[in-house]
């Protein structure tokens, strides 16, 4: 049986990743929102990417889990940095 503190603990590595992903995006001048992404039926809205002007954006479904918006926003952190030596070693990590 798994204790409520090894529980939290693994939890909160994906959040600590998540975090730190944003805070590197927001320094290359890469905006990122989580946001609740409408499900209707006939079509079922995504996490992506676009840019709004010179701006980049980077949205993420809030309702994905925490291993699914790392690795995504991982990806497109990758594809965003103009010199690939830029890149942290704990984001090449990643995927």
């Amino acid at each position: 049986m798994e204790t409520k503190a090894k529980t939290s603990r693994r939890h909160h590595k994906p959040n600590a990743k998540l975090n730190e992903l944003i805070e590197f995006a927001q320094r290359l001048q890469i905006e990122v929102r989580t946001e609740k992404l409408l499900r209707e039926v006939g079509y079922h809205a995504v996490s992506g990417s676009c840019r709004l002007g010179e701006k980049k954006l980077i949205i993420l479904d809030r309702d994905l889990p925490v291993k699914d918006q790392v690795d995504f926003l991982a990806d497109e952190i990758r594809r965003s940095v103009p010199d690939p030596t830029a890149v942290p070693p704990q984001l090449k990590k990643l995927r």
